[in-house]
């Protein structure tokens, strides 16, 4: 594979990633459990909810690694930089919905389920070589 590919291949799957990273994460967190908050939510919402938030981490990661064939992981790398900021920002600004130490679990969840579903895609039999 030549570099032009490779630089290609790792923009693509940065972006694809990050962006279905937010696209799960919006839908969990929005439309399904509307609104997830540690303060207002019921025990099962806070289970499910952060089980729904650590899928879509798992899924991005699958699919970003899928997209970079494997042997690439500067776009993980990137996409879990773009969550430590995100989560400097939220820190900074005063941007919470609960705890601190709630929503520094769901941001590690994030960065945990994006490299294990880096795992698994690795370890996919059918994935591209």
């Amino acid at each position: 594979m030549n570099s032009r590919t490779r630089v290609l291949l790792t923009v693509l799957s940065t972006v694809i990633g990050g962006l279905s990273l937010i696209l799960y994460t919006t839908i969990s967190h929005n439309i399904l459990f509307k609104g997830l908050s540690f303060c207002t939510s019921s025990m099962q919402e806070l289970f499910f909810g952060s089980t729904a938030f650590f899928l879509s981490a798992v899924i991005a990661g699958f699919i970003s690694t899928l997209i970079v064939v494997k042997d690439n992981f500067l776009p993980l790398f990137l996409i879990s930089l773009f969550i430590i900021g995100e989560f400097l920002v939220l820190t900074s600004s005063g941007h919470w919905h609960g705890p601190v130490w709630f929503e520094t679990g769901l941001y590690l969840s994030h960065i945990g389920g994006l490299w294990i579903g880096c795992y698994g895609a690795v370890k996919f039999p059918l994935a591209p070589m």
